[in-house]
């Protein structure tokens, strides 16, 4: 590639999971470029896709903050926890593993049942309270199986069995009879929520939350019955108390099925988490008259084409008609694939065969040499 002006570079890569945040990842890139190319106009976008640490790599991306405070745990067990809030304060970014995640119960204790999303409806209430109306839900990461209605619980939404308020897990709410929805915090009507959702497993039978995500979040096989009975009734109860389609919807079961309720009781839309993400950047915009795009992640594998942020950053230079490269500590899929699908080219960061702990240790300094090497090559 011969230009008679100075290039212009996008970085937009996803973290490198237990080595390198998305921005640590772009710094590394950009280093090797100034090797190759000192004057090149380097666009650092860190970018993410709705899993794990998308609203911190948001809130790097808009110079904003991230807020701490005191909930419950799956558990019920308080804790201290974190969302993010947009420079105007006006957009708070909530991950629900922040307060629900897996890794935050001990595998000794992982228990679907007993476990709720409380915390969850504890993130959106404090971001309430500070004046954010738009929200954007990041799924990853849950531990629960409960239809979202911990989180309603803890929005003032009131659950009944007969003439006593229950508990919102799983275990109590297998007597539920009825919704009371009168305390429902009057600021949601104010507030619009997009969630960043990569599967489209329904609610409830053999696809459904119980069956397909129950399991890896510590349900035995009884458990996982009762689950989706469980999420069957609460289907119900939410078309009964909202008019809004559930239990026929796509979507529905990702992260234990917290989309029914943001759906049916917060009006929540439902994107593909890299989307949804480079929608609020501006990325489109931003990537304008550029000559290069690089994106990456830890592995590119069969996932990265299913959704993930690579095929995302793609979508969008061949929409734009920029080539886009990526790299990777590891490419567990033939390179004709990635090519296939449109990349320009791929490559793998590992000099040779090399440890997973050396490869997680060395991230940054072989990031950087491989991008020195791209560079040398494209101009």
């Amino acid at each position: 590639m011969k230009l008679t002006r100075t290039p212009k570079i996008i970085l937009a890569l996803d973290s490198f999971k237990g080595s390198l945040s998305s921005l640590e990842a772009a710094t590394a890139v950009e280093s090797g470029i100034k090797r190759a190319l000192p004057k090149a106009n380097i666009i650092k976008i860190p970018v993410a896709d709705g899993g794990e640490g998308t609203a911190e790599t948001l809130v790097l991306a808009d110079s904003g903050t991230m807020h701490k405070i005191v909930c419950h745990d799956p558990l019920l067990r308080k804790m201290e926890c974190y969302f993010g809030l947009s420079k105007d304060k006006q957009t708070a970014f909530i991950e629900v593993a922040q307060s629900t995640g897996l890794t935050l119960v001990e595998p000794h204790l992982r228990d679907p049942l007993s476990s709720t999303t409380y915390g969850v409806g504890e993130q959106i209430k404090a971001a309430l309270e500070l004046g954010a109306r738009n929200f954007i839900v990041c799924l990853g990461g849950s531990s629960t199986v409960d239809g979202g209605a911990g989180l309603l619980q803890a929005l003032g939404v009131r659950f009944y069995s007969g003439k006593f308020e229950i508990e919102a897990t799983p275990k109590a709410l297998d007597s539920l009879t009825r919704i009371d929805t009168t305390g429902l915090d009057p600021r949601i009507k104010e507030a619009t929520f997009r969630a960043a959702c990569d599967v489209d497993n329904p609610l409830c039978g053999k696809n459904g939350a119980a069956y397909v995500f129950g399991p890896q979040k510590g349900a035995s096989a009884h458990d996982v019955k009762f689950l989706d009975q469980l999420l069957l009734k609460l289907g119900l109860l939410y078309e009964e108390a909202t008019q809004t389609p559930i239990l026929t919807e796509p979507k529905m079961g990702a992260a234990g099925g917290i989309p029914a309720a943001l759906k049916a009781f917060l009006g929540a839309q439902l994107e593909p988490g890299v989307n949804l993400v480079l929608d609020f950047l501006n990325f489109d915009s931003r990537i304008a008259d550029a000559d290069l795009i690089i994106t990456g992640e830890g592995s590119l594998d069969c996932q990265s084409l299913g959704g993930k942020t690579p095929l995302g950053v793609l979508k969008a230079g061949k929409k734009a008609g920029i080539p886009v490269i990526a790299l990777a500590g590891k490419v567990e899929l033939n390179a004709s694939t990635f090519l296939d699908a449109g990349f320009k080219a791929v490559f793998s960061i590992a000099p040779g065969p090399i440890s997973l702990e050396e490869s997680v240790q060395r991230a940054s300094e072989l990031l950087s040499f491989t991008a020195e090497n791209v560079i040398n090559l494209v101009f």
